[in-house]
């Protein structure tokens, strides 16, 4: 039994499987630039009278003006092409054999390296999507070097509904020679082609230097977002060529702009990007890949940090200019690429990636990403609000990022509705609808939901590509749909991957970036106000001198309103005398008044600034607040675990004797009757597991007694109390007691000499961070020392806790330090250097300290490694302990 086709399969494969007429034209292009056509000229007719000579190569063959004249058409769509053209046993195997396998073999029998020689389509569908167009297709091709012109009339109906439909043909001698193809898609009454779907009427507006718009430049014709999205499978913003094969496009002889206007890629605040680089082995062969990612910000980005920071209020007064805030980019652009950058090896990477998730296959994973390598990509960020936008414009233009002729539109959203997402290129060229605004295929919408939503992608306002090497198309192919891709191990490794590396771009990098943003604004004076007591003492003594000077004033009026009252009639010299030195009186009165409303204005406007200052410290406050209260709420969880476990690991002597009887009476019982499998084989390892078991749970009892003496309870804890900063270290030490002498790590505390009042156990939680912190790293640079003579010591490694004043303890170790990257952010929440590391430990130290008068810093100071590595930690004693 064979398998038989139904017609109808065409329709399947053509109207009902391509996803839009947009969709549609760019298939049948594909195959112009597949015919190494350099140009393409699509003709919408309204008639076929205005047919545009000018933008063809061949006069139009009789058979065909007569089949049109015939047919009276409702809008015509011509695509034309200067390729070279098809035979008539090529326009039977590869043009009307369904599936046909002509450039699946063409791709496979090329060495080709240029993306100019690339062949696109291989499926041997594409032209089938004439039917979403118009309901007749008219097909005439001249083969290059031939004199004849093949000319076929599809009506797709017919096709349809009559396997054994034969399409007319008919064949026209040309004065030419020169290869060339032209498809007629003629609508008719009940199918008619639309104009208005692919092209619209734009009023055109002169724009400053600031981002308003001007004059009128008058009306042209554009091309709709979605056709210019779907034609961009050849129009590469991103490549300096931006295209290989011209496209003109005219309606009745009149031009369509085809314009992407991507030279606003240049005001994207934010560009997160990534390359990679084959590693080799020994022989040559590549066997691993090193991904390279960083971030880079442009100065407005600081702009609307500052702004966000100071609120639109203080902004208005505070605001500097773009050349300034250029400046401040410029003074920490070091440190932003330093903390904006990161790579790694695939290999490595890969381990970690399936400690996380255990569904990654790894098996052939790297070997199929080495496959696509190399693999590179940029995103775009951008800002839709218009004020915004017009910040990121002006300061683009003042910093040199664009010319100020530069015809960016001052509402980024159209452009943004019609280009956004992260679109999937094979080397130059699209890879079907992937990335479009209605294919969020990297879920980075869905990735919104996960948390830490303000710092991830928002998918309407980026603009991007990643870019695969897959010249021959043999690992990753698109569905018919053109709208995802085949599953296969290529697209599973790859989409594993770019999850991974987006995770890194956003929300880490995202999120840092800010941070250090806020952290250098604060670093600079003048920039983000600060309310003191002395300033609001200062506006609250200068309100009390203008209300005692306005009572004076008032009451000065008041007896001149009198006087005035009294001698009203002014019926005697003797009354407009006394009215006279009345006003003479008022004058300086007057004049005074006059100050004091400029004195009670200026005071208003001061006061004014000072609540808004207040306002935005309340809104980092009440932020710093909702960090606090959830690490409250986890540290009343450890609590309850730990008192749980506690509970459970209170066992007497008695008990644990039982347990042991318990054992030698089973393991007696074995041995008497000779059971010695049973005993080796199931007995020991249970006895082993529990006596192991039984160990640490004697280690967290302890540990519980450790922090019993933090845990704030109904007794009054919370008051400070006199400690003993010695006498805290004393406990923590022993408490590392084993992990200290297994690394060989010795504790110098005998200068300490410090007495601080601070809420009960409230230094135990300090210093254990800190000791914990510093044997790890430690730790990391004695397994370092194996493979690097520079990490090497001759001396035993060391944490040195000493006193420099009353109120001032310095810290410090011979680990590796703290690395550059890693200084201005270290005390942010979710920073960590481990490699699973939490990053909330330093934070919550800082934050700890910080709610009873103290405070930690890391010094300049560096050590031999060249990072800095000494931590001071401060706190404000009242005035008679630091005499």
């Amino acid at each position: 039994m064979k398998f038989t086709y139904n017609p109808r399969i065409l329709r399947h494969l053509g109207y009902e499987l391509i996803t839009s007429d947009e969709v549609a034209i760019t298939e049948l292009i594909k195959n112009s630039y597949d015919a190494k056509a350099e140009n393409v000229y699509i003709q919408f007719l309204s008639a076929i009278d205005n047919f545009d000579k000018k933008r063809s190569n061949v006069e139009i063959p009789s058979v065909i003006l007569t089949r049109l004249k015939e047919k009276s058409p409702n809008g015509i769509v011509v695509i034309e092409d200067d390729g070279k053209g098809m035979s008539y046993d090529v326009l039977q195997k590869g043009f009307f054999e369904v599936g046909s396998t002509l450039k699946k073999e063409e791709k496979q029998d090329s060495s080709y390296s240029d993306d100019d020689k690339l062949i696109l389509g291989d499926k041997g569908i594409g032209r089938l999507a004439a039917q979403r167009i118009a309901p007749t297709l008219i097909v005439e091709s001249l083969e290059e070097g031939t004199k004849n012109i093949n000319i076929i009339e599809v009506q797709w109906s017919e096709f349809i509904n009559n396997n054994q439909f034969d399409a007319p043909e008919w064949r026209e001698d040309s004065a030419e020679s020169n290869g060339y193809t032209r498809l007629w898609l003629i609508g008719d009454t009940d199918t008619p082609v639309d104009f208005d779907r692919y092209t619209e009427e734009k009023e055109e507006f002169a724009i400053d230097l600031f981002g308003n718009v001007g004059k009128s430049l008058g009306k042209k014709l554009v091309v709709k977002s979605e056709l210019q999205t779907a034609l961009g499978f050849l129009y590469s913003p991103f490549e300096e060529k931006k295209s290989l094969i011209n496209i003109d496009i005219s309606i009745d002889k009149k031009p369509v702009k085809l314009d992407f206007n991507y030279q606003a890629l240049s005001v994207a605040e934010s560009i997160h990007s990534f390359t990679s680089n084959f590693i080799f082995d020994e022989s040559g062969k590549p066997v691993d890949l090193k991904f390279d990612l960083k971030l880079d910000i442009r100065p407005w980005f600081i702009e609307r940090i500052h702004h966000r920071e100071l609120g639109t209020v203080l902004y208005q007064d505070w605001k500097r200019s773009p050349s300034e805030y250029q400046k401040l980019y410029k003074k920490y652009q070091a440190e932003y690429e330093m903390n904006l950058s990161e790579s790694f090896l695939l290999s490595e990477a890969l381990r970690r990636w399936k400690k996380k998730d255990k569904s990654i296959n790894t098996n052939g994973f790297i070997e199929a990403i080495l496959k696509l390598a190399p693999l590179d990509g940029k995103i775009y960020s951008f800002k839709r609000d218009n004020t915004l936008m017009s910040m990121a414009r002006k300061s683009a233009v003042e910093n040199k990022y664009i010319d100020a002729k530069t015809r960016i539109n001052y509402d980024i959203r159209p452009f943004l509705e019609a280009n956004n997402g992260i679109k999937l290129y094979r080397n130059s060229f699209r890879i079907a609808t992937i990335g479009n605004k209605e294919n969020d295929w990297l879920e980075l919408q869905q990735k919104r939901t996960s948390g830490q939503q303000f710092y991830r992608f928002e998918l309407g306002n980026v603009i991007g590509f990643i870019k695969i090497n897959d010249k021959k198309q043999e690992y990753i192919y698109e569905t018919s749909s053109r709208e995802h891709l085949t599953q296969n191990i290529y697209a599973e490794s790859l989409r594993v991957v770019l999850n991974e590396i987006l995770e890194i771009f956003s929300p880490n990098f995202s999120k840092l970036a800010v941070e250090l943003t806020k952290r250098f604004l604060s670093l600079e004076i003048g920039w983000i106000p600060e309310n003191t007591d002395e300033q609001i003492q200062e506006e609250v003594d200068k309100a009390k001198v203008i209300f005692e000077s306005a009572k004076q004033n008032l009451v000065a009026i008041q007896q001149a309103i009198t006087a005035i009252k009294d001698n009203i009639d002014l019926d005697s010299e003797e009354k407009i005398a006394s009215v006279k030195r009345v006003f003479e009186k008022l004058e300086p009165v007057a004049l005074n008044f006059e100050q004091n409303i400029d004195d009670t204005t200026r005071s208003l406007r001061s006061a004014n600034q000072l609540l808004e200052v207040a306002k935005q410290e309340q809104v980092r406050i009440k932020t710093e607040a909702y960090n606090n209260y959830k690490l409250m709420a986890n540290g009343l969880v450890t609590e309850i675990i730990t008192h749980e476990l506690h509970s459970l690991l209170s066992s007497s002597e008695e008990e644990e004797k039982k347990y042991d009887e318990h054992f030698r009476f089973i393991e007696n019982y074995f041995l008497e009757n000779e059971l010695y499998d049973i005993n080796k084989t199931h007995l020991k390892p249970v006895k082993n597991k529990f006596e192991h078991l039984f160990k640490k749970m004697g280690d967290l009892d302890k540990f519980y007694s450790f922090l019993d003496k933090t845990f704030i309870k109904s007794e009054g804890n919370r008051a400070l109390v006199a400690t003993d900063v010695k006498d805290e270290l004393a406990i923590i030490v022993e408490r590392f007691k084993f992990r200290l002498k297994r690394h060989k790590v010795e504790v110098d505390i005998s200068s300490v000499n410090n007495t601080w009042e601070v809420p009960k156990g409230a230094l135990l939680h300090v210093f254990y961070n800190l000791i914990d912190n510093s044997i790890y790293w430690i730790r990391q640079r004695q397994k370092q020392s194996k493979a690097n003579v520079k990490y090497q010591r001759t001396e035993h490694d060391s944490i040195v806790i000493k006193s420099t004043s009353s109120n001032t303890l310095q810290f410090h170790d011979t680990g590796t330090g703290v690395l550059d990257k890693y200084q201005h952010i270290l005390f942010n929440e979710l920073v960590s250097g481990k490699e699973d590391g939490r990053g909330m430990g330093l934070y919550i130290v800082r934050q700890f300290l910080k709610s009873f008068g103290g405070d930690i810093e890391l010094l300049p100071m560096k050590n031999e490694y060249g990072n800095r590595y000494i931590f001071e930690i401060r706190l404000n004693q009242p005035a008679e302990d630091n005499e």
